[in-house]
C-alpha cells in the first residue's frame, strides 16, 4: 500500500511545510499531495483558513527541491483554470519533475470561490466543463502534431502542443469525490486510473468501487484521501491505514490537520513509522 502526506498549502505554516517536503520525502513516504483553493472566506473556516500558496505553482517549488517521491494535487478544481493552459502547466511540471505528477480532478463546491474567479457562469455547468476539460487536456497529452477540438466551452483548431507529459500516454488521473454521488462514480468509471474519494470509510469505498467497476467495464484502483487526528498514536495510524488496505485500497494520502508546524512534522514522523509496517 502506498502511504502519501497531505501537506498544507494553506494556513500559517504553509511556507514552513513546503519547504520541509526534502525532508518529508526523506521519512520515506510514496508521495506528497496538496490542496486546491485559490481565496479565502468566512464559510471556509474553521476547516480552512484565509492564505492559500497557488496549487500548481507551489506543486512546481515542490518538484524543485524534491528528487523521486510522487507529486499530488488532491483535488484540482477543474473550472477554476483554462484547460488548456492547466494542460501546460501539468505537463510543465511532469517534464521537470521526471514524471512524478498525480493529478486529482474534482469540478469545486464553493460557489463564492467561481465568483471569486470570474467563473460564476461555469458554476451551474461545472460537472459538464469539467468532462470536457478532461477531454481537452488528453488531447494535447497525446497530440503528435496538430491538435484540435470542438466542443461546448472549448473551440480551436491547429494548436501545437509541446511538450508533452513525460509520463505517457497522460499523466495519471485521480478522481475525486466527496461521497458516492452518480455523477462522480460515473466520471470515475469513464476517466479514473484511479479513484479518488474524501473521508468515506472502508465499507463505502468498498460499495463504490463495485459500482465503478461495473460501470467501467474495468478494475479501477482505489485510494482514500482522509484525517487521522495529529495526536494519534503509530497504532492507531497502523489501524486506520490497515483498515483501507483490507478494503482493497492501493493508496492513501492522509490529512493530520495539525495545528502548527511542530505537530506536523511531528505526526508526519510517527505516520511514516506506521506506513513502514502497514505496506
Amino acid at each position: 500500500m502506498r502511504v502519501d502526506v497531505v501537506v498544507p498549502n494553506e494556513g500559517a505554516y504553509a511556507e514552513q511545510a513546503m519547504a520541509a517536503c526534502a525532508e518529508l520525502e526523506r521519512m520515506g513516504f510514496d508521495g506528497l499531495w496538496l490542496t486546491d483553493h485559490v481565496v479565502g472566506f468566512e464559510i471556509f473556516q474553521p476547516v480552512y483558513g484565509d492564505c492559500w500558496l497557488e496549487t500548481l505553482s507551489t506543486l512546481a517549488y515542490v518538484a524543485g527541491i524534491t528528487e523521486k517521491i510522487r507529486l499530488g494535487i488532491g483535488v484540482l478544481v477543474v473550472p477554476y483554470r483554462d484547460a488548456v493552459l492547466t494542460a501546460k502547466m501539468l505537463a510543465s511540471i511532469d517534464v521537470l519533475s521526471g514524471g512524478r505528477v498525480d493529478l486529482g480532478i474534482g469540478t469545486g463546491w464553493a460557489r463564492a470561490e467561481f465568483f471569486a474567479l470570474g467563473r460564476q457562469h461555469l458554476y451551474e455547468r461545472r460537472g459538464a466543463y469539467t468532462d470536457e476539460a478532461l477531454d481537452v487536456m488528453q488531447t494535447c497529452w497525446s497530440a503528435q502534431s496538430d491538435v484540435a477540438f470542438n466542443g461546448e466551452f472549448h473551440t480551436f483548431r491547429k494548436v501545437r502542443f509541446q511538450p508533452r507529459p513525460m509520463q505517457q500516454p497522460r499523466i495519471p488521473l485521480w478522481i475525486g469525490s466527496r461521497g458516492t454521488a452518480p455523477a462522480p462514480l460515473r466520471r470515475a468509471a469513464k476517466y479514473a486510473d484511479y479513484w479518488h474519494p474524501t473521508g468515506l470509510s472502508p465499507e463505502e469505498l468498498q460499495r463504490g468501487s463495485e459500482i465503478i467497476d461495473e460501470q467501467a467495464g474495468r478494475s479501477i484502483a482505489a485510494s482514500i484521501r482522509g484525517r487521522v487526528a495529529s495526536d494519534a498514536s503509530v497504532g492507531e495510524m497502523q489501524d486506520w491505514l490497515g483498515g483501507y488496505r483490507d478494503a482493497g485500497c492501493v493508496q492513501a494520502a492522509v490529512d493530520t490537520k495539525s495545528a502548527t508546524f511542530d505537530e506536523f512534522m511531528t505526526a508526519a514522523q510517527r505516520l511514516a513509522q506506521a506506513a513502514a509496517e502497514v505496506r
